[in-house]
């Protein structure tokens, strides 16, 4: 072999574990299921799944795989809503359920509640900016999940307040943030 093609041959198995290197640290490139995912391990991930309407009772289901060897948090964004709105989302009777199993079957976060002020494990507590707002609840932060399994959340809407908004909800897996000092 010539001296070329060897440089040639060495270059490309360089390049292609490089690759593969960049795909398993780069959760983007190996994400596959129902939301969108965006990031990267500086800055955080970010998987938004589809919107679901917050004023219908309904059960709505997504799947995906491939995640950041990561902890994540799960949020139900209130779309349009701010601090000015935290009254009226966090005085509502509608129950929103979470289930978040693994594909053997296993319970990964199970939340059930009414939104509400407050922090207990009862509850979906409403956080609020000036800029948005968002639901999260105690069993369902801090999920350390894992990049080779498979994942189906499942949320459902019941007992509909008639005063809750005609709003969406958007479902966000967060995480992976850097702690700062």
């Amino acid at each position: 072999m010539k001296s070329s093609t060897k440089n040639v041959a060495a270059t490309v198995v360089i390049c292609a574990v490089a690759l593969l290197w960049i795909a398993d640290e780069y959760p983007a490139l190996r994400f596959r299921g129902d939301g969108k995912f965006s990031g990267g391990p500086i800055f955080g991930y970010t998987i938004k799944m589809r919107k679901i309407p917050f004023d219908q009772a309904g059960e709505y289901v997504f799947h995906f795989r491939g995640l950041p060897d990561e902890e994540m948090s799960l949020q139900l964004y209130a779309e349009g809503k701010t601090d000015k709105n935290r009254k009226e989302l966090t005085h509502l009777d509608t129950m929103l359920d979470a289930l978040l199993v693994d594909h053997n079957g296993r319970t990964v976060c199970q939340a059930t509640g009414m939104p509400r002020d407050g922090q207990n494990e009862h509850i979906w507590v409403v956080m609020s900016s000036g800029f948005e707002a968002a639901f999260w609840h105690w069993n369902c932060v801090h999920m350390p999940l894992k990049p080779s399994d498979s994942y189906t959340l499942t949320l459902r809407i019941s007992n509909v307040d008639p005063r809750t908004p005609k709003i969406n909800l958007l479902p966000v897996f967060e995480g992976g943030q850097l702690d700062l000092p």
